[in-house]
């Protein structure tokens, strides 16, 4: 269905953003990163505490100690499956080790990247480390020598290799070239590497404290594990600065879904990864620089013939906080890409994808700044992607799924011919019509019979609902208006993002409209009802 355009200044386009903003899109204890990193944490902690007596004096935990404890606890992992499967269960295991030496200690993976090759030298100990060669048929070592920076997954790998080479299940399938202990390497380095992160003895107290700790209060009660929410408080800060950076990949994550939604198909409709469109040179602190330009989205991304008609060129950035320097650097960059793009692609048509409490907030004025470029066509938030994106794509006249799919749905009888009549009076050229009319049938997404009254198009079954749903959405937007700040507290009303704030529909009218507009269909009020609450928590509709 086509939407009503918008026509809103600026202060209306900010109360709307205001109002349909996410502020964040994840608490970092709700991340997998966070998850997995505790998880690892806790098995970690349990697997090595009876090798080192429970933690029950902090006089066991000496680094020769903690070094027999995890090469003692590396057998559990060695189940006989496959030297490769073993190799990946130990490394596993090595590596949630040195993540609690990291979180113990304060010291962290990047900092000492550079420093296990002056730690071995003072040490006096050779820089070399056991490779396992690649061939899946001979196992074979030999020594090499370690990198000039040593990062703890590598450490890990590693010494998971030597250890599984060196037990009795592959004992006589290994070879070393030349003939060397494998478990004598084994313990000199993580010897070293574990000295390298307990530096003094006051890191190895914090080491004993936290995993008595967090044994002590295991032991308070069986039905919950206590002492995962003594690690929590730390690894949030260890991995906070990790969760954040990945904000934007989530946004783009949640309009790709959207896109798909739609009906529209990765690598054609829209690309998967970020776009470069060339290389523009600059003058960047009195040098001359090549600038690598590039946009996160362009829809339609290579759709066949498309050129030269318009595409748009879409910028995501969601900040949950103050995140300045990056985001002042983009709207400075924002003027010299958009003339450099428009110098390639004259047809470019710019919209910015924003969202995040930092906009609300600390980056108010980027925010303005972006909006109020002559060459923003308009901008989208999480929440608005169904309702302003798609209007986007349909001021390019690039017709999806979705559009088609709603044709049918509101003809009399769903003949092609009436379909294709409404479509084009909606402003679609003939051949673009005919374009996505094969594009639906080869993906199955409707189908065409013919009868005494001519040639009719089905939508699929699996498609059916959400483009029920989305007309339902495409209805409200069309016929809401601007409501009071007493209507929108009565609770009767839905909001509907796209046309500024407080822009909402009572839901009776709402119901009406739908029955009479959905002309193929009948829907039943407990369908109606589930696919207001599936819009509801969509949020895409909001009550207040």
């Amino acid at each position: 269905m086509r939407l009503r355009p918008e026509n809103l200044d600026a202060p209306e386009q900010l109360a709307e953003f205001d109002q349909w903003l996410t502020a964040k899109l994840e608490r970092i204890k709700d991340s997998k990163r966070f998850n997995s990193e505790i998880e690892a944490l806790c098995q970690c902690i349990e697997t090595i505490s009876p090798h080192l007596n429970n933690f029950s004096s902090y006089q066991d935990c000496t680094v020769e100690n903690i070094c027999d404890a995890v090469v003692s606890a590396s057998r559990q992992f060695v189940v006989g499956e496959s030297f490769a499967k073993d190799e990946q269960h130990v490394s596993v295991f090595y590596e949630a080790f040195f993540n609690l030496l990291f979180l113990t200690s304060g010291a962290t993976d990047n900092n000492l990247k550079n420093h296990f090759l002056i730690q071995l030298k003072e040490d006096d100990v050779k820089p070399f480390i056991p490779k396992r060669g690649s061939s899946k048929k001979i196992i074979k070592f030999t020594l090499k020598e370690l990198p000039s920076t040593i990062k703890s997954d590598f450490v890990a790998k590693s010494l998971a290799s030597c250890f599984v080479g060196s037990h009795e299940t592959y004992f006589s399938e290994v070879k070393t070239e030349p003939t060397f202990d494998l478990m004598f390497y084994l313990r000199l380095l993580l010897k070293e590497y574990i000295s390298l992160i307990l530096e003094d003895e006051e890191e190895t107290k914090q080491f004993w404290a936290i995993c008595r700790s967090y044994t002590e209060l295991n032991s308070l009660t069986a039905s919950d594990d206590l002492g995962k929410y003594l690690l929590n408080a730390c690894t949030i800060f260890k991995v906070r600065g990790s969760v954040s950076a990945t904000g934007g990949h989530i946004t783009e994550d949640l309009l790709r879904e959207k896109l798909l939604t739609m009906g529209l198909q990765p690598n054609s409709d829209f690309n998967i990864n970020d776009v470069t469109i060339g290389e523009e040179e600059i003058v960047e602190d009195g040098k001359r620089k090549k600038k690598t330009r590039a946009y996160d989205f362009i829809l339609p991304y290579k759709v066949d013939n498309w050129e030269p008609k318009p595409k748009l060129f879409i910028q995501s950035q969601f900040y949950a906080g103050d995140s300045g320097s990056v985001s002042h650097k983009v709207v400075d960059q924002t003027h010299s890409s958009r003339t450099f793009t428009l110098a390639n692609y004259a047809n470019a048509r710019f919209v910015e994808y924003l969202d995040g409490a930092g906009y609300y907030a600390a980056l108010r004025g980027d925010l303005k700044h972006m909006l109020a470029f002559d060459s923003t066509a308009s901008f989208f938030q999480v929440k608005s992607i169904l309702i302003r994106l798609r209007r986007e794509l349909q001021h390019i006249c690039f017709l999806t799924p979705i559009e088609l799919e709603h044709a049918i749905i509101t003809s009399e009888q769903g003949l092609k011919e009436s379909v294709f009549h409404s479509l084009e009076l909606d402003g679609y050229p003939k051949e673009e019509i005919e374009r996505i009319t094969l594009v639906c049938i080869e993906l199955g997404y409707i189908s065409e019979t013919i009868d005494k009254n001519g040639t009719k198009l089905i939508i699929s079954v699996e498609r059916s609902e959400i483009t029920r749903r989305l007309l339902i959405l495409d209805i409200a937007a069309n016929y809401a208006s601007t409501i009071s700040n007493e209507q929108r507290k009565s609770m009767k009303y839905l909001l509907v993002p796209g046309y500024g704030a407080n822009y909402g529909i009572i839901e009776s009218e709402l119901t009406n409209l739908v029955c009479s507009i959905c002309k193929q269909i009948t829907i039943s009020a407990p369908v109606f009802a589930s696919d207001i609450e599936w819009l509801l928590d969509e949020g895409v509709f909001k009550r207040r």
